[in-house]
């Protein structure tokens, strides 16, 4: 194989969830573009960082120092969603139900992948708690992380953290069976999430 194309494949796997088998139908769809085409796509990674940033606040992409959602005055502003990744916002959003504003953590709690609480944005929560309590009486913490042990872990510390919080009520996503699943084949959180969230 070409050095230059295992290069490029090696780079490419840089990206989550890239492996080298989709590194390599990538590279090979790239050479099926006009130059037109790869000179476009070149240009918008190369401007990435200049065009695209995240917001001050809440950390979702934007193209100013504040988002939409942020800058949104009709958003409630007692109801703040905390999440893993700007992904799981935008599949929130989608759904048209959700009012209020978001945080992103930038990840999970995972101490084997290096993913500690100092490497997520614990500490601008925090601050952006006090900031909206001071304006708010109360202030609705809806914790949305994913349902695994990751995510689990991060609810945990979230929930340790703020339990103590005047003004703050923590409320979880209700989680439990899928519609068409079988107890049988649940796993054990899943069956302890339908429990405790029973209607």
């Amino acid at each position: 194989m070409n050095a230059r194309f295992k290069n490029m494949v090696k780079l490419l796997q840089k990206l989550p969830g890239v492996g080298p088998r989709q590194a390599a139908r990538f590279i090979l769809a790239l050479l099926e573009k006009d130059h037109s085409e790869l000179r476009e796509l070149g240009q918008a990674i190369s401007n990435l960082k200049n065009e695209v940033r995240l917001c001050g606040e809440c950390f979702n992409v934007s193209e100013d120092e504040s988002c939409d959602i942020c800058s949104d005055s009709k958003r409630d502003k007692a109801k703040l969603l905390v999440l893993e990744k700007v992904t799981d916002l935008d599949s929130i959003e989608k759904t048209g139900l959700y009012k209020g504003l978001y945080h992103v953590l930038g990840g999970a709690i995972n101490p084997l992948d290096g993913m500690t609480p100092e490497r997520l944005r614990f500490k601008e929560l925090e601050r952006r708690l006090l900031s909206l309590t001071e304006r708010h009486r109360n202030i609705e913490l809806i914790i949305a992380t994913n349902p695994n042990t990751a995510g689990e872990t991060t609810a945990l510390y979230l929930k340790e953290l703020f339990k103590d919080t005047l003004g703050v009520e923590l409320t979880r996503l209700g989680r439990g069976l899928a519609s068409g699943s079988n107890l049988e084949y649940a796993d054990e959180i899943t069956l302890r999430n339908a429990l405790e969230y029973r209607k």
